[in-house]
């Protein structure tokens, strides 16, 4: 079982990884540059990229502490159905997407960096997306286990119903 404070500070980095990723390919790649010489298509691009590497980390520690519990459990548990496709999805997606983002910063060629760069990329909204479906899966799991919860308590106080 996941504690709700690895679920929060997993969903934070997530996010805060996802949107300065997403908005430094924005910049980066959608955005024109009004100058002409620079190498730079906003002002932005250097914060932008300093935050995505710097939250990265939080992510991956997040991902570490759940990985026993969690990760391998759930993966080690027959019993363990629901949000098990996305969750072996997103622990096969996982290190690719951390290895290109490693790569991105120590390739010295222009063209390796740019492929990689754009397979970090496509990994990283894979990554997100199945993300998605996979957290909005345990929340329907949560609800569910919480209404069971309260059905099991009103049902002991009616008269006659033991449970």
């Amino acid at each position: 079982m996941i504690t709700r404070f690895e679920r929060v500070l997993l969903g934070i980095a997530i996010g805060a990884a996802g949107l300065t990723g997403l908005a430094l390919a924005w910049v980066k790649h959608v955005t024109l540059s009004r100058d002409p010489f620079s190498v730079m298509n906003s002002p932005w691009q250097p914060f932008l990229l300093a935050s995505h590497v710097l939250v990265v980390p939080a992510l991956l520690f997040a991902v570490g502490l759940i990985t026993r519990e969690h990760i391998l459990g759930r993966y080690r548990d027959s019993k363990a159905r629901r949000g098990r496709k996305t969750g072996i999805v997103l622990a096969w997606v996982l290190p690719p997407l951390v290895a290109s983002g490693y790569g991105i910063q120590v390739l010295t060629s222009r063209s390796a960096r740019d492929l990689t760069g754009w397979l970090h990329l496509s990994i990283g909204i894979i990554f997100l997306a199945v993300y998605g479906v996979h957290a909005l899966g345990g929340q329907r799991v949560r609800e569910g286990a919480w209404r069971g919860k309260q059905a099991g308590k009103e049902a002991s106080k009616r008269p006659g119903v033991a449970l």
